[in-house]
């Protein structure tokens, strides 16, 4: 066994959370090694060049799925800079709105399955204006499946190291990236890689260890209807769990020093939630200023 085999064999076990994206994450590095780029993905990769400091020094909203956003009001999001991900298509908001980026990172998200094809009829519909930002491993399946249209989707690789644990952590895409323990992770990577400042953070209430057995969203139900795996339910020991979110954690203690290194601020703008990593601001006053 190769030491890189060694290592994930060894740390896997703390980085799976049963339903969601840390678990599958986990399950991907145990088995893998480093990635060998072919020309062709090379390529592929070339081409988020155009997304270098593309936004540099403007302001944008990272927006994940966590059930504050009941509390907030996203109407004045209108013509902000947003990254969402995930299942944020079931917002109603995208009725007055269209985010500018939407982001995936969940290996789930390329199985192939009938659950995820139709997951992804309702993105395109709900979210026909953004630019989506993708797993390359999955690429051969959005072509396949006609899951995304291409002309408007960037790919991204992945290290074979996790965020805060790799001896190359960066945020240039077009290159391999670490691995995230979260889209919300990506979304911020992208972010810095086009030159976003201030970052602020939304919907990121990280509350799970507080809500044993239950993966809460804004929405009702599951992310992906009718999955065989992508249950939701997390029932793995609460001890397994603490370090899924150290690791977790840790990911972003590693983002926020990245981004200071680099003249970037992210700025935490949830409404409660757990996540501390970060300066905290009240969402509202954001608006109140500019006025």
């Amino acid at each position: 066994m190769n030491p890189t085999e060694f290592f994930w064999r060894s740390n896997a076990a703390v980085l799976r959370r049963s339903g969601a994206l840390l678990s599958r994450l986990a399950e991907r590095a145990y088995f893998r090694a480093e990635p060998k780029l072919s020309a062709a993905q090379k390529s592929v990769l070339r081409e988020n060049e155009k997304l270098r400091n593309r936004h540099a020094g403007q302001r944008c909203f990272v927006i994940g799925n966590g059930p504050s956003l009941t509390r907030q009001d996203l109407t004045p999001l209108a013509g902000e800079l947003t990254f969402v991900m995930n299942a944020f298509w079931k917002h109603p908001i995208l009725d007055t709105w269209q985010p500018k980026y939407f982001c995936f990172a969940d290996p789930v998200c390329y199985d192939g399955s009938e659950a995820v094809k139709q997951f992804f009829a309702s993105v395109r519909e709900r979210a026909s204006a953004a630019e989506y930002i993708f797993p390359l491993d999955g690429k051969p399946i959005v072509e396949k499946q006609s899951l995304l249209p291409l002309e408007s989707t960037y790919f991204f690789a992945y290290q074979e190291q996790p965020i805060g644990f790799s001896v190359a952590d960066t945020f240039d895409l077009t290159g391999p990236v670490p691995y995230p323990f979260s889209a919300s992770q990506l979304a911020i990577m992208a972010a810095m890689f086009m030159g976003c400042t201030p970052i602020y953070l939304m919907g990121l209430d990280h509350d799970w260890l507080a809500h044993r057995g239950q993966d809460t969203h804004f929405f009702s139900g599951r992310s992906i209807e009718n999955h065989a795996t992508a249950t939701g339910e997390l029932n793995y020991s609460y001890a397994s769990e603490i370090e899924a979110m150290g690791k977790l954690w840790n990911g972003y203690k590693k983002l926020n020093s990245l981004a200071a290194a680099h003249g970037i601020e992210i700025i935490n703008a949830t409404a409660g939630g757990f996540l501390d990593e970060f300066e905290r601001v009240n969402y509202e006053s954001l608006f109140d200023s500019a006025s």
